[in-house]
């Protein structure tokens, strides 16, 4: 008994969902016969639950970290690392009386945060790198041409030989970098967002079965 009735809230829960996240996105298109108050509560609502979410994300990391440094699993240093961090970011903000715009806090995320961020950077062009190795490669079908178009891009793109370069082959990249480029970077984004959005709604509709 206590399953069928778990299977009907999951229901009446996943129907609730669905209808504030259809009057939300109605809303923001400009298609909702809703109270344009009663929409923004909603709006104001899901950004409160979506907090509350990321609040109950960091207590999983710190809980599933501390147990992991309590153990002496594999590779727990890292996970010592990523807590200290942690405490830091999290001290800095809450002993200053200015906040995150306080001195101790931007020192911070100068000293801390913007380093690791620029590691991370570095080590995406490494990893782009490599990928170009394996996969720009003239004997493959169609290596030929993003090759040429890398390269093309490469050249008109670094300041350098920006200088040397025809001001028509400077025209021609900037023209594909704003319209076929631009189309099929937007292309990819939405494709990404849908497959996002078909996964949740496929994960809350296995859930209230």
């Amino acid at each position: 008994m206590f399953s069928s009735r778990s299977g009907w809230l999951n229901r009446i829960v996943l129907l609730i969902v669905l209808l504030t996240a259809g009057g939300i996105v109605s809303a923001r298109l400009g298609l909702s016969l809703a109270p344009t108050e009663a929409t923004t509560t909603l709006y104001g609502w899901a950004l409160l639950l979506g907090g509350f979410a990321i609040i109950l994300g960091i207590a999983n990391a710190v809980r599933f970290h501390l147990v992991r440094v309590q153990r002496g699993q594999r590779e727990w240093l890292f996970s010592l690392l990523l807590l200290v961090v942690f405490a830091l970011v999290v001290g800095a903000g809450i002993t200053s009386p200015e906040g995150t715009t306080g001195l101790l806090s931007e020192w911070v995320f100068d000293a801390v945060l913007a380093p690791g961020q620029a590691t991370l950077f570095a080590l995406t062009g490494v990893f782009l790198i490599s990928a170009a190795y394996h996969f720009l490669r003239v004997d493959r079908p169609g290596g030929i041409w993003i090759l040429a178009g890398a390269l093309l891009m490469f050249l008109v793109q670094t300041p350098f030989l920006y200088q040397i370069v025809p001001q028509s082959l400077v025209d021609l990249v900037d023209w594909l970098l704003s319209w076929p480029v631009m189309a099929a970077m937007r292309g990819v984004l939405l494709g990404g967002a849908l497959a996002v959005l078909f996964i949740s709604l496929r994960l809350i509709v296995n859930s209230a079965k």
